[in-house]
């Protein structure tokens, strides 16, 4: 008998240390969300930052070669397509079909309380057999 009160005793402390531990980790929480934040703080204070005039120096830099590279893919895809549309003309089973112009017929509209007639044949179509 003396065992069971004990493991019922050892049962409650272990409830009782979990409690405690699901506990603190709420009660300590905030703390441990705050304090990489803090550490960033003093980091970013130990930093030497750029000055007004280092700062322009590199925005110019940054967008020359923009422009540089903006022109260099440019004539990359200019000379890739000229070369594509070089080598399509040279397979002589790939024909380029010109554009259809449209006829340049006139429509015109009714006139008040005349009659439109479609002149267009229509398909009669029969519907498929039973057990096809």
């Amino acid at each position: 008998m003396a065992d069971e009160k004990k493991t019922v005793k050892e049962t409650t402390e272990v409830k009782v240390k979990k409690e405690n531990k699901f506990l603190a980790f709420f009660k300590n929480l905030p703390r441990k969300i705050a304090s990489p934040f803090k550490n960033m703080w003093h980091e970013l204070k130990k930093v030497t930052w750029p000055t007004r005039q280092s700062y322009l120096k590199y925005i110019a830099i940054v967008l020359c070669f923009m422009v540089f590279m903006g022109v260099v893919i440019g004539l990359l895809d200019m000379g890739a397509s000229k070369l594509v549309s070089a080598l399509s003309s040279l397979n002589p089973n790939t024909t380029v079909e010109e554009p259809t112009t449209v006829d340049d017929t006139q429509v015109t509209e009714p006139a008040d309380g005349e009659t439109v007639q479609d002149n267009t044949a229509t398909e009669t179509t029969e519907a498929p057999a039973a057990g096809n």
